[in-house]
């Protein structure tokens, strides 16, 4: 994006309604560093997570990095999953 964004939430849903539990990570970096590593990371300890179940959300993002600047690489990392296949990770954000 050519704007700088801001991070209001994220929602978590299991797109064939399987139950489950996953738990993503997201990393931000720029284009000169590329690729984004956990070293990157914006989720501190509340990283977006459903734990047996099919969907979630939450606007707590306690230690994030709200704030991602424009011309930014957005990674999504699955750091773990259990039963699910299909699954979308949304972000609430918006421009600043």
């Amino acid at each position: 994006c050519s704007s700088d964004l801001l991070i209001n939430g994220w929602t978590i849903g299991s797109i064939d309604n399987t139950s489950g539990s996953i738990q993503f990570d997201i990393w931000v970096d720029t284009h000169a560093n590329f690729p984004p590593t956990v070293a990157d990371t914006i989720t501190a300890s509340a990283k977006p997570l459903i734990s047996s179940t099919t969907k979630g959300q939450s606007t707590t993002l306690t230690g994030w990095t709200t704030t991602v600047p424009a011309n930014r690489w957005i990674f999504f990392n699955i750091d773990s999953v259990s039963s699910l296949k299909l699954v979308n990770l949304s972000l609430e954000c918006f421009r600043i």
